[in-house]
């Protein structure tokens, strides 16, 4: 048994949303040496460092997986700008390779569209905790909208601002980021109130920038720092609570060993989509086990690896979120990625599921 003691210094896991043209990214481009992962293409105007061009949901993976993996890596923050753009590169992926030729994740039945949403954007930020354990910020950008709240044990229904991501009751990204988060910061003008000495009535003047870091009844917000529950929208404000160089010498989360070509991955995904889409209309009354399932359980009964052991391998390796079953796994998957790959897998799981 481990026991450690003390404050830890760790680097910070934070969200920053607001309404629109607030200065978010101007915000992020305040922290220790970031680069942006522009996926709204948003930072024309501003003097920072950006990775362009990702169009695709297996790039962007494989962009932060290189970017963690990275010698003497220049950079100490991740900035993604935005979550809803991710989001974005997210349901298209999961269309082309989970829908069964459906167009819309709103036309998945039941709900399960956004449950598959939800499961491919925690992998996402599986990664996002590896940079975070490999010594590097994280920021995640994100836009705000207002919803109408209304709850049975309160009087009438109020406006509150929240992150602007998709889901449905059950499935939220949203919730999902709010967790992961150690710094939520909910930026808006807060307009003053002045009166006209002429007829003495109130008008607006200006409107100061100011974040908010608690939660209250309009907004989400959340840290972890003891910080005062209202600031200026000012980086310097929360400069002495972000860490810089911490990922120098540190060793590297385990997810950054993950042998799994996420190319591959797709493609195998995509093709497990066209073989369920053909035998959808004969459905067999029992499920068979694929050759691919055998040979792998018989590498998995020769070197004792329960199933359970090996999925949990794979979940921290980002490849499939946790509760994923073995037979849920493509055949294309299972035999380029597990059982070409055994020596190595079989030594990942060993180091990072011993038992």
């Amino acid at each position: 048994m481990k026991i450690s003691k003390g404050i830890q210094a760790r680097p910070v896991k934070a969200c920053i949303y607001g309404v629109e043209g607030i200065g978010k990214s101007t915000f992020a481009s305040k922290f220790p040496k970031p680069l942006f992962f522009d996926l709204d293409r948003g930072t024309a105007r501003l003097d920072v460092d950006r990775v362009e061009g990702i169009y695709q949901w297996a790039d962007f993976i494989n962009d932060i997986k290189e970017f963690i993996e990275t010698p003497d890596n220049p950079y100490d923050t991740i900035v993604i700008d935005t979550a809803d753009a991710a989001a974005r590169l997210c349901e298209k992926y999961v269309i082309a390779t989970r829908a069964n030729g459906k167009r819309s994740i709103e036309n998945i039945p039941y709900g399960k569209g956004y449950k598959m949403l939800a499961e491919e954007f925690a992998v996402f930020l599986t990664w996002l905790e590896a940079a975070i354990n490999s010594g590097f910020n994280v920021v995640i950008l994100a836009h705000a909208i207002m919803k109408t709240v209304t709850k049975p044990d309160d009087m009438g229904a109020y406006d509150h601002w929240e992150l602007k991501l998709p889901g449905n009751t059950s499935n939220k990204i949203g919730p999902l980021v709010k967790e992961w988060a150690d710094l939520l910061l909910f930026a808006d003008y807060k307009t003053v109130l002045v009166t006209d000495e002429t007829n003495n009535k109130k008008k607006a003047k200006g409107g100061k920038r100011i974040m908010y870091t608690s939660h209250t009844p309009f907004a989400d917000a959340k840290n972890r720092f003891g910080l005062p529950d209202q600031l200026p929208f000012d980086y310097s404000e929360i400069a002495k609570i972000i860490p810089s160089g911490m990922h120098k010498g540190m060793p590297k989360d385990p997810a950054t060993d993950a042998f799994i070509d996420v190319d591959a991955k797709i493609k195998a995904d995509k093709e497990k989509k066209k073989t369920a889409k053909k035998t959808t209309k004969k459905r067999q009354t029992k499920k068979v086990e694929s050759e691919a399932v055998k040979e792998l359980k018989k590498l998995m009964q020769a070197d004792d690896i329960e199933d359970f052991r090996l999925m949990d391998a794979l979940s921290i390796a980002g490849a499939y979120p946790k509760g994923t079953k073995l037979e849920d796994l493509p055949d294309a998957f299972i035999k380029t990625q597990l059982i070409e790959k055994w020596a190595g897998f079989k030594k990942f799981v060993t180091e990072h599921v011993p038992f």
